[in-house]
């Protein structure tokens, strides 16, 4: 038994390196084994050699090639490993492992944008990463593999790829964050936001502390403009991590989502505990927005000259001023504030469409509105709001022919805008297209109801409705 029991632990020990008198065995199969031993002992340059020799003695195997390709692969020689995994797929085409390893090394070369060899161009390096990890499949699992292809996908556009393999990396590891984001990314990407924001949402109900899966679904509701979602998830994740710099961002969303006293009240707390998130001005132009919307104009004129009085340069708080004095009725205050912005920088878009479309909605300086307006889109081609002022300025110079396209490429652009259909109506019914002017007007009354007056598009409507 005893005999018998040495015997069979023999047979499994690595061979020894044979004596000096004793010339070496020529059998690649042992030299193998050496080699892996002496790596195993931390002899690299010994094992290398012993892959060698045996490589030597058995040129024809593609496996003594890629065991040599992975032990430099292993010492981070991405050259050399990929030298012999190069000649190991020579002989064996096919060969997943060799495959595997020269795909890796294209992928770690290509992030780094560094060439492998001289005179490579390492933007071809991410086609062929995918092109040979693709080959290195095997029905045999390999998450790491599926990771790296996985991100490759997303690196390269192809998003319908990577969802499925990123799902199966998912599924066997359910509880990895990484790789939940990932699978979000690849989802939201490939034009599927609510299979991304299930995705998080079903990592959530088992880790529900997660502030990166919340951070996720407010960005993903967010790129949406679904602001109510992506408000309470920014909610959300603001609770999880207090110290987070996210009011700024739940701000937006919700001004954005018609929410303004809750946008104000996060804002005053974010101040009152002096987490300003590194940017004091944003806060404050944000509290002004909010105050303003929320018919509290004097509070949002102190607001904005604070703003004002800390940052002088800061186009916010004039933007957000100009607005407050409009609110006001003091139009020549607002004016003389857009001309301030213009006059700093000729090339502000949002002030210059601001005084384009003042004047043309008091049918004032009409000439000078639509250039106004003109050099804006010259700054922002195809911006539907400023599309909306040209066709509006046009439209109250009498100039129907004019104003038809930009107003109905804004309106087809702010379907939900209520003064841009309210627009597009009144455009439509004096062209004596009364059939397109109810529905434009229909649109206006379902639409965000900002800068209407509901009663009088009913009346217009109802007029428009009558002679159909």
């Amino acid at each position: 038994m005893m005999l018998g029991a040495a015997t069979s632990a023999a047979a499994v020990q690595p061979p020894t390196p044979a004596r000096p008198s004793s010339p070496a065995p020529d059998d690649a199969q042992y030299y193998y084994l050496l080699g892996r031993h002496l790596e195993s002992l931390g002899q690299v340059d010994e094992a290398v050699v012993a892959h060698k020799r045996a490589i030597e003695l058995d040129p024809e195997s593609p496996e003594l090639r890629v065991e040599l390709a992975d032990l430099y692969a292993r010492q981070n020689n991405a050259p050399a490993a990929m030298v012999q995994a190069e000649a190991a797929l020579a002989k064996a085409p096919a060969n997943a492992d060799a495959n595997r390893i020269l795909g890796m090394a294209y992928a770690e070369f290509a992030d780094r944008n560094l060439p492998l060899r001289p005179g490579d161009d390492p933007a071809t390096y991410l086609a062929k990463a995918i092109e040979r990890l693709e080959k290195a499949r095997t029905d045999i699992p390999d998450i790491g593999l599926d990771v790296v292809l996985g991100q490759l996908y997303l690196q390269s556009g192809a998003f319908d790829k990577a969802v499925p393999l990123l799902r199966r990396v998912v599924d066997s590891q359910p509880a990895s964050i990484d790789a939940v984001v990932l699978l979000s990314t690849a989802a939201e990407s490939a034009g599927r936001p609510d299979e991304a924001v299930s995705v998080l949402e079903t990592f959530l109900r088992t880790n529900p502390g997660s502030y990166r899966a919340q951070i996720r679904i407010a960005e993903i509701r967010e790129a949406q403009e679904r602001w109510d979602a992506a408000a309470d998830a920014y909610g959300r994740a603001q609770s999880l991590n207090p110290r987070a710099p996210l009011t700024s961002r739940r701000a937006v969303a919700l001004l954005s989502a018609g929410r303004p006293a809750e946008a104000r009240d996060a804002v005053q707390a974010s101040l009152a505990a002096k987490r300003t998130e590194g940017n004091e001005s944003i806060l404050l132009y944000l509290l002004a927005e909010s105050q303003r919307v929320l018919k509290d104009l004097d509070a949002a004129q102190a607001t904005a000259e604070k703003l004002l009085a800390a940052n002088p340069d800061d186009s916010r708080g004039l933007h957000v001023l100009s607005l407050i004095q409009q609110d006001k009725g003091d139009m020549k205050a607002a004016e003389r504030t857009l001309r301030d912005i213009i006059a700093r920088d000729p090339l502000d878009a949002n002030a210059l469409n601001s005084l384009g479309y003042m004047y043309a909605d008091r049918r004032e300086r009409l000439d000078e509105a639509v250039s106004l307006v003109q050099r804006a889109l010259k700054v922002e081609p195809g911006n539907p709001s400023y599309l909306d002022s040209l066709g509006w300025a046009y439209f109250q110079q009498g100039k129907l022919d004019l104003a038809d396209a930009p107003l109905t490429e804004a309106a087809g652009k702010l379907e939900e805008s209520s003064v841009v259909q309210d627009h597009l109506g009144d455009l439509r019914y004096k062209q004596q297209r009364f059939a397109e002017a109810v529905a434009a007007w229909k649109r206006a009354l379902a639409g965000d109801g900002q800068s209407i007056d509901r009663a009088k598009v009913e009346k217009k409507l109802r007029e428009a409705q009558g002679r159909q």
